[in-house]
C-alpha cells in the first residue's frame, strides 16, 4: 500500500533550526502548554538548562526547530540522536517538544526532523519523546488530562490534533503506554518472602556506589526488548532528583517497626537504617548469600510539588527491575509493599506506577489486579 500525502502549500511557514537559547525561550513562552500555569516558567527555565547542556556536548546531535508565520511563531519542534535512547535495542531519533498550530506547520516541522535525521544516517524516528524524560516524559497523551501533573510524565494539550497531524504523515501509534494509580496498599504476594532476601536503602553516597550494579540489573532484567530505553545515563537522572529534594522532606517523627508492620524482613531493614539519611524511594532487595542486588524499585519524588511550594505528597513509581531467575518470590510486590510504608513516613501518600507498555505481559498481570488505569500515551513511529 502506498500512502499518498495531499499536498501542502507551505509558503507562508519559514522554519529555522535556532541555537539562540532566548529565542528558543520566546518560542517556549508563545507556544509550550503546561496544564499548571503556576510551574509553566519553571519547566521552561529547566528545558532551556538542559539544551544548554546538550549544546556543548558532543554525543548530542540536536537540532530546534521554530516555525514562523511571517513574524508570528506557530510552532516548535526538537529532533534529537540521544546517544543513550534505543527502541528495541537499536538506535532511534527521536523528536519531542511537538507543538504546531495547524497540520501545514506540523508537516513543515516534521519534514525537517526527518531530513536531519537522514543525513546523520538514522532511517527510524520516534516521538514524542520530550528530553529530558523527568521533565517532559516520553508519548502523546490521549487519555487522562484531567489527572494532576505528575513529575516524569507527558502532558498533552486535551484539544491537541498532533496525532492526526503525524498520521497523515505516515506516523503509526506503534506503543501504547500505561499510568495506573495504585490503589491497593499492601499487595499479598509480598508478605511472605524467603529469608535469604533482604531488603536495605542507601544514602545518596551508598547508591552512586550501587550506580554499575543497577546497571547490570537493568541490562539482566529488561530482558524483553523496550520500544523506548534511556540507558544507563537514566540511573543518574533519578539521582539528581533525589538530590533535588528539599532537606525538609527527610524529618519523621520516630515511630514503632513492630507494631508498622508484621513483616519481619521490613522491621528488619527499618531497625537497621538511618531511615533519616536514606533515599526512600529507591527500596533494594539483594540475595543474603551472594550480596548481590536482585531487585530494585527507583521511583521519582514529584518535584513539580515543591515548585508550587507544596510539600512532596507525590511519587512516580517510574522504573521496578528484579533479576532473571528471582521472578516468581514476591520480591517487586515486595518492594512496592516496603516502598509505600516507607514513603509513608516522608508524608508521600500517593503512587502512580507510570510508562507501562502494553506489550509487556508479565508488568500488566503483575501490576494491573492492584491498580486504576488513569492515563494513556501513544508513542507515534515511522522508518525514513
Amino acid at each position: 500500500m502506498v500512502q499518498v500525502l495531499k499536498k501542502i502549500d507551505i509558503s507562508q511557514v519559514r522554519v529555522r533550526e535556532v541555537y539562540d537559547l532566548a529565542e528558543i525561550k520566546e518560542a517556549l513562552e508563545s507556544k509550550l502548554y503546561v496544564p499548571d500555569y503556576n510551574i509553566r516558567n519553571k519547566i521552561i527555565s529547566e528545558l532551556i538548562t538542559y539544551l544548554k547542556s546538550k549544546f556543548k556536548d558532543p554525543r548530542y546531535k540536536i537540532k530546534p526547530l521554530i516555525a514562523y508565520n511571517n513574524t508570528k511563531i506557530v510552532g516548535f519542534v526538537i529532533g534529537q540522536i540521544d546517544p543513550f535512547f534505543t527502541s528495541y535495542s537499536r538506535k532511534c531519533g527521536t523528536f519531542g517538544w511537538l507543538f504546531a498550530d495547524s497540520f501545514k506547520v506540523c508537516h513543515t516541522l516534521i519534514k525537517e526532523c526527518e531530513i536531519f535525521l537522514k543525513e546523520n544516517k538514522v532511517r527510524k524516528v520516534r516521538g514524542n519523546i520530550n528530553f529530558p524524560k523527568n521533565l517532559g516524559g516520553f508519548g502523546i497523551q490521549f487519555m487522562g488530562f484531567k489527572q494532576q501533573m505528575l513529575y516524569g510524565v507527558a502532558y498533552t494539550n486535551p484539544q491537541s490534533k498532533l496525532l492526526d497531524y503525524l498520521s497523515e504523515l505516515g506516523y503509526r501509534k506503534e506503543s501504547e503506554y500505561s499510568c495506573v494509580y495504585v490503589a491497593q496498599k499492601s499487595w499479598d504476594k509480598g508478605k511472605k518472602i524467603d529469608r535469604n532476601i533482604e531488603f536495605r536503602y542507601g544514602s545518596m553516597k551508598e547508591l552512586y556506589d550501587y550506580v554499575d550494579d543497577i546497571r547490570n540489573l537493568a541490562i539482566d532484567s529488561f530482558h524483553e526488548i523496550l520500544p523506548d530505553a534511556s540507558g544507563s545515563n537514566r540511573i543518574l537522572e533519578f539521582f539528581k532528583a533525589f538530590e533535588s529534594i528539599p532537606k525538609s522532606f527527610y524529618r519523621i517523627k520516630a515511630f514503632n517497626p513492630k507494631i508498622y508492620s508484621d513483616v519481619p524482613h521490613f522491621v528488619e531493614t527499618w531497625e537497621t537504617q538511618n531511615l533519616e539519611k536514606i533515599e526512600p524511594l529507591a527500596p533494594m532487595a539483594f540475595d543474603k548469600n551472594k550480596n548481590e542486588l536482585i531487585g530494585i524499585l527507583l521511583g521519582l519524588p514529584d518535584l513539580f510539588q515543591t515548585w508550587r511550594g507544596d510539600a512532596i505528597t507525590r511519587c512516580n513509581v517510574d522504573t521496578a527491575m528484579v533479576k532473571k531467575g528471582y521472578f516468581g518470590k514476591g520480591i517487586f510486590s515486595a518492594l512496592n509493599n516496603l516502598g509505600q510504608l516507607t514513603a509513608n513516613l516522608f508524608g508521600v501518600n500517593y503512587f502512580e506506577g507510570t510508562g507501562i507498555w502494553s506489550n509487556n505481559s508479565r508488568a500488566i498481570s503483575t501490576i494491573f489486579p492492584h491498580c486504576e488505569q488513569i492515563r494513556k500515551h501513544y508513542v507515534v513511529h515511522k522508518r525514513l
